[in-house]
This record gives C-alpha cells, structure tokens and sequence, in this order.
C-alpha cells in the first residue's frame, strides 16, 4: 500500500506541475525526484531493473521529442499534455538514478552486482 501511496504522490506533484503555466520553484520539483527514487528503491527488484529502465527511457524520449504538441485538437491539450509527460519523466529519471545509485553501492561494497 505505501508504494502504491508513493507512486500516486510523485505522479500527482508530476500533473500538477505539468500542469502549471508558471515555473514552480522549491517543494514539488524536489518531491517529484525523491518520491520517484524512493519508489525505485522500495519497489524495483534490483537485480533485473531493465522493465522501469526501459519505460523510464520511453517517456523521457516522448517528453523530449515533443510530439504531444501536435495534438492541439482542442485548445492547448497537446502542450500540456506534454508538460505533463515531461514531468512524469522527471519520476522515472530519479527512480532510475536511484537505481544506479543502488547498484554501484552494491558493487562496491559486496564486489558483485
């Protein structure tokens, strides 16, 4: 349940600032990157992390190519449907920093992955 709790609150903190026509500066930006490492870490197998790499690498390739833009069929959804997706990426790139993070510990300080 608290995983579940955790991936709802950085998904939520990700609309809501994807969401937002002005830059919002200090709480959510910082809550989105520690509630996503924190589901990575709680909720990734860390031995076999390739299925929330690879969708992490997905969504920050459809953010990034801002192909969501073009789909402005009515006012505007497409750009912030693509802030949203940009900021869905932000999660997904913590989780797979944390990851990375966990892993290299791992190996430093059992000498194996």
């Amino acid at each position: 349940m608290a995983i579940r709790a955790v991936y709802g609150l950085a998904i939520l903190a990700a609309v809501i600032v994807g969401l937002s026509e002005q830059t919002l500066g200090g709480f959510l930006p910082l809550a989105m990157v520690v509630l996503g490492a924190a589901y990575a870490v709680m909720n990734i197998e860390a031995a076999n992390p390739q299925a929330f790499l690879t969708t992490a690498l997905v969504v920050w390739a459809a953010g990034k190519s801002d192909v969501l833009k073009n789909l402005d069929v009515l006012v505007n959804v497409g750009t912030y449907l693509d802030g949203i997706v940009d900021q869905v990426a932000v999660v997904y790139l913590a989780g797979g920093i944390a990851i990375l993070g966990g892993r290299a510990w791992k190996l430093v300080t059992k000498g194996s992955l």
